[in-house]
């Protein structure tokens, strides 16, 4: 499958260039949503995401979802798949003036950072919610790149964490001097 068939070419050579020798197959999921008891087809029929391969030693790898809106996430390796609620960030067009070139512009400047730095994800577990923090090292030291929480009363399945805190660690996918 091509990716081009599914995501415009400037976002392609894009990809191509911050990840270089990367195969970049999309993986489409259609989209449904709930109806009473009943799961219908979603209008626009699926998602595309890119799954990006771990870095060496990395407790989790990246993702990215072109459709219905652009997000990027991670996911642990070798979790749970009854408990997939990790760290993501949409990129959602109200947030852009619905500017796509200002949207575009974040997107690539989220990944390249998160590609080209070593990077943690905190999750923290309280009373009602599971957080999740995404930070990148760089020369002053850590800086934070999102964070988000979902409520574990309302469907949201985490992975399960000794204690209140855990620290997840990724080394940097494709050094900042490698890309182009």
């Amino acid at each position: 499958m091509d990716l081009s068939n599914y995501v415009d070419g400037s976002t392609t050579a894009a990809l191509q260039r911050l990840l270089p020798g990367v195969v970049l197959e999309p993986v489409l999921t259609p989209l449904r949503w709930r109806s009473g008891l009943t799961v219908v087809p979603h209008e626009s029929g699926f998602s595309v995401q890119i799954n990006i391969p771990a870095a060496p030693g990395a407790d989790y790898s990246f993702w990215l979802l072109f459709q219905p809106e652009r997000q990027i996430g991670a996911a642990l390796i070798g979790a749970d798949p009854a408990r997939p609620y990790f760290w993501y960030m949409p990129f959602e067009d109200a947030a852009y003036n619905n500017s796509v070139e200002k949207l575009d512009g974040a997107f690539f400047e989220t990944l390249e950072l998160l590609i080209s730095h070593e990077t943690r994800i905190v999750q923290k577990r309280g009373l009602f919610f599971d957080s999740f923090r995404c930070e990148y090292k760089c020369s002053s030291g850590w800086q934070r790149v999102n964070g988000m929480a979902g409520l574990r009363m309302g469907g949201f399945k985490a992975s399960r964490i000794a204690g209140r805190k855990r620290t997840y660690r990724s080394p940097a996918l494709a050094p900042a001097d490698r890309l182009g």
